[in-house]
């Protein structure tokens, strides 16, 4: 499991450079700093294996961003991390994001850590299904 795949996606590039350097000794993490980077970067790594997004961003939301992962790389498991508060654009998130897990910052690094490793599981999950089903 180590070794996986981890975009993060946030506006906040301190933020981007503190995931990087505290969890790269566990993931492959890769960051874009707005939605529409992340989904360009979704696009092109077929072997990503978790999406983590903030809610809050210009231009594109966290919830728009989860919705159109869901489309691009179905098998991605898409976790919110957000400080956002608004119940209905969370509620978006959760329903037509399709969210493994709703994170709030700030986030507790073992929290943080045991689920992406349940989501780099439930990638692992995911992708071997699809190919027993072809």
């Amino acid at each position: 499991m180590s070794g996986a795949r981890v975009l993060f996606v946030d506006d906040e590039p301190n933020l981007l450079a503190g995931m990087q350097l505290n969890l790269r000794r566990v993931f492959n993490v890769l960051v874009a700093n707005s939605g529409e980077e992340a989904l360009t970067i979704l696009a092109a790594t077929p072997d990503l294996a978790v999406l983590v997004c903030d809610m809050r961003m210009p231009r594109m939301n966290g919830a728009a961003v989860l919705t159109r992962a869901c489309e691009i790389a179905p098998s991605v498991t898409r976790i919110l991390l957000t400080g956002e508060s608004d119940l209905s654009l969370a509620i978006s998130a959760v329903n037509d994001g399709q969210i493994f897990r709703f994170l709030t910052k700030p986030c507790e690094r073992e929290v943080l850590v045991s689920s992406l490793h349940a989501a780099v599981r439930r990638h692992e999950l995911v992708t071997a299904e699809k190919v027993l089903v072809q």
